[in-house]
C-alpha cells in the first residue's frame, strides 16, 4: 500500500483572517512609516449567533401598560362611556329647546328644579367617570378641571342659542355637582386617595 506523501506543516495551519494577504511577486511593500497602527475591532452584529453576541443590547420591548384580554376592553369602554356622556350632554346644552314640549307641559312649575336637578346630577356622573378613568392620578385631575371648565364653556355658548340664556347661577349649580361626584369618588375609595395607574 502506497503511503502518502506529507504536506509539510505550515500548510496545515489555518488562516489567520487577520494577517495582511502577502505582497504580489515583483510588488511593494506600503509604505507605513509614521502610520500608527490601530487595533483590530470586530463589530458586534445585530443578529443573534453573529459575530460580537453579548456586545449588542437588544432594546426592550415596548410594554402594554394595560395588558389585553377583559380588562383591556373594560378600559376602553370606560373611556368611550366618560366621551359619550361629554358629548351628549354638551349636544342637550346648546340645543335650543332640550326638553320636548310635551314633557315640559307636564312638570309645569316643577320644570326649573328638574332642570337644575339635572344639572348637578349630569356634572356629578361626570365627575366621577373622570376621577375613575385608567389613568395616573394627575391625569384623572385634568379631566376633572375640564368637566369643571365645560360649565364655564356650556353657559357662555347658550348666549348664542336662540332661547337659552346662560347664567353664573347655572355655573355656581355645575360645581355643586362637581363637589358632589368628587366626594362620591372619595367615599368610593374608602376615604384613601386613589391610586394611579402605573404607579
Amino acid at each position: 500500500m502506497k503511503a502518502e506523501p506529507e504536506l509539510p506543516a505550515s500548510s496545515c495551519e489555518e488562516p489567520n483572517s487577520l494577517t495582511p494577504f502577502p505582497k504580489k511577486e515583483g510588488g511593494t511593500e506600503p509604505n507605513t512609516t509614521g502610520v500608527k497602527q490601530s487595533a483590530v475591532v470586530l463589530s458586534p452584529s445585530p443578529l443573534r449567533g453573529g459575530v460580537g453576541e453579548g456586545f449588542f443590547e437588544e432594546p426592550p420591548l415596548p410594554s402594554n401598560r394595560w395588558g389585553g384580554g377583559v380588562g383591556s376592553r373594560v378600559k376602553y369602554l370606560h373611556f368611550l362611556v366618560f366621551a359619550l356622556a361629554f358629548g351628549l350632554w354638551t349636544w342637550k346644552l346648546l340645543e335650543p329647546a332640550p326638553i320636548p314640549e310635551s314633557l315640559a307641559g307636564r312638570l309645569g312649575e316643577w320644570r326649573f328644579y328638574a332642570a337644575k336637578l339635572l344639572h348637578v346630577s349630569a356634572y356629578a356622573f361626570l365627575t366621577v367617570l373622570a376621577t375613575l378613568l385608567p389613568l395616573p392620578r394627575y391625569w384623572r385631575w385634568y379631566f376633572v378641571g375640564l368637566v369643571a371648565l365645560h360649565g364655564i364653556a356650556t353657559e357662555i355658548g347658550q348666549t348664542f342659542v336662540p332661547n337659552r340664556t346662560g347664567s353664573v347661577r347655572d355655573v355656581i349649580i355645575d360645581w355643586v355637582g362637581i363637589g358632589l361626584g368628587l366626594l362620591t369618588w372619595y367615599a368610593m375609595s374608602g376615604g384613601r386617595r386613589a391610586k394611579g395607574v402605573g404607579e
